[in-house]
């Protein structure tokens, strides 16, 4: 009888320790990403890049001739979205979210993207009603669009709701998109819309974190960093949105694209932001391998703008000597170019710009930083 109760006890014991010990549960993180050339990535790659990482997966969106295929999962790694034109493999911001994701989430938590996007479209593109219709993209974008079917939105959502029921659980949506029409309000009304379509045709109701990031900033003479005071205010118009800032973020030669290297620091910036949504205190933590510097423009140095009762005259006052200020247009159009000589408070006369209700102001510092600010009439 004694041996009996010994051996129950023993048995007893060896079901607690395997409760007590049982391995925490899966969880699958999917991030949803859609954008145009700089969310397909044209970095190149170095050897770093080509290393995979077993807890950060990619859906392929394409098939294509190194052996993705629509629907299947693979190791993310460089070229996630699609083969490049000119290098199969090329840097995007999706592969040092992923990475850094991976790197600082618990060991039981799998990463994956999901990546939609075509050289030069529109926010449209991603529209379920509007789209980008075929009589007026360029004919060299065609191939990208026919690789989605003619249907980057529905690929999208179908491949989303593929992922759902395998057990994903979207957390988020990485947008970079924007150089070719971020330059009104227009703009973050239609994310809003392509948002809401998304959500609805999945039939989530929870609400996801929306990243948008920055174009090629002004300190990198970046062509389209005028769309960058709308991408700014997109927390205006979606609550759950938030800018990923492009400053320091190296461009590539064509000051369109980002380099291998800018690419890596704004994908690092994205995962930041979404570690700090889920409640990570990832700038304060020491053990935080990567201690990713932000750069958050609006911190390169204080500065005040305001505009006087006559909305003729704008005065801008700067903690730090000044070189200059362009003023541009909202739709992106630059009306004037002005240089300074290390004055700290500049008036600037801008009654000749009557029929501009919006000026953008991108104000430069003479150590080479640069703060935006909008006037509105």
């Amino acid at each position: 009888m004694k041996t009996k109760a010994l051996i129950t006890a023993l048995a007893l014991g060896t079901a607690l320790m395997s409760c007590t010990d049982k391995a925490p549960r899966e969880e699958k993180y999917l991030y949803l990403c859609i954008g145009q050339s700089n969310m397909v990535g044209k970095g190149i790659v170095a050897p770093e890049d080509t290393i995979p990482e077993p807890r950060f997966l990619s859906l392929s969106a394409t098939n294509a001739d190194d052996g993705r295929k629509i629907g299947e999962w693979r190791l993310a790694q460089s070229g996630n979205c699609r083969p490049g034109e000119h290098y199969p493999m090329q840097v995007s911001p999706t592969d040092y979210f992923g990475r850094t994701m991976v790197d600082y989430l618990p060991e039981n938590v799998t990463v994956g993207i999901l990546q939609v996007g075509v050289d030069g479209c529109p926010m449209r593109m991603f529209d379920r009603e509007s789209q980008f219709p075929d009589s007026i993209h360029p004919d060299w974008m065609e191939g990208q669009i026919a690789a989605y079917d003619h249907d980057p939105h529905g690929r999208l959502v179908s491949l989303a709701r593929q992922a759902i029921e395998e057990g994903w659980v979207i957390k988020g949506l990485l947008v970079h998109q924007g150089e070719t029409d971020a330059y009104s309000d227009y703009w973050p009304k239609e994310l809003l819309k392509v948002y809401n379509q998304i959500r609805e045709e999945l039939g989530v109701t929870d609400e996801w974190p929306i990243l948008v990031g920055e174009a090629v900033g002004i300190d990198q003479n970046g062509v389209c960093a005028h769309a960058n005071p709308t991408l700014d205010r997109v927390h205006d118009f979606l609550p759950n949105a938030y800018t990923i800032s492009s400053y320091g973020c190296e461009a590539a030669e064509d000051d369109l694209h980002f380099s291998a290297d800018g690419y890596r620091k704004l994908g690092r910036r994205y995962a930041v932001k979404m570690l700090q949504l889920m409640g990570y205190d990832v700038e304060t933590d020491p053990d935080f391998k990567l201690q990713i510097e932000l750069g958050d423009p609006s911190d390169a140095f204080q500065v005040d703008v305001t505009l006087d009762s006559t909305a003729k005259s704008i005065t801008v006052a700067s903690i730090v000597p000044l070189a200059g200020v362009d003023l541009v247009s909202y739709s992106g159009e630059t009306l004037e170019v002005l240089k300074f000589d290390n004055q700290r408070v500049v008036d600037i006369d801008i009654s000749k710009y009557d029929n501009e209700d919006r000026i953008v102001l991108n104000i430069r510092s003479n150590d080479g930083a640069t703060v935006n600010r909008q006037v509105n009439r």
